[in-house]
């Protein structure tokens, strides 16, 4: 289990936009270090964002890792018309990224998924992670674009 403060301020909780009507805390603990009971931990964390559509999702460590500047928990910022729970494939999702899930657990612990129901996903995303670039000068680990 790994051992490290929580941190204030921590930056999902900085991050705001105009277009935010409710953010939904992630409930469900991701946290098994065997591949196969993280697929299910994480279908579990996104279930609970089904029906809730045109949201932006934070996929956040328990605890910050490293930044170019500074630190930060974020590991991902995304978008979706629909709801977090139909856009992902998990099992493939969790073998892409397993390098970096895998690492963040040993080192950071548990992730989370928080959904912020927004009146334009698009723009709400696109606000996320200018701030986070703003205050770290790159972006998510998991993002590869903006």
């Amino acid at each position: 289990m790994s051992m490290c403060k929580k941190g204030i301020g921590v930056m999902s909780e900085l991050l705001s936009c105009k277009f935010v009507k409710e953010k939904i805390d992630g409930l469900i603990k991701i946290s098994s270090k065997n591949k196969e009971e993280f697929i299910f931990q994480y279908r579990k964390a996104l279930e609970q964002t089904k029906g809730t559509s045109g949201v932006v999702y934070i996929f956040r460590s328990k605890c910050q890792f490293p930044r170019l500047k500074g630190s930060n928990n974020i590991l991902y910022v995304g978008e979706t018309k629909h709801d977090a729970w139909s856009r992902y494939t998990v099992k493939n999702d969790a073998n892409v990224y397993w390098h970096v899930y895998s690492h963040v657990l040993d080192i950071y612990g548990s992730i989370t998924i928080d959904v912020y129901v927004t009146s334009d996903h698009k723009s709400t995303e696109k606000t996320f992670l200018n701030q986070y670039f703003q205050a770290h000068k790159e972006l998510p680990p998991i993002n590869r674009k903006g």
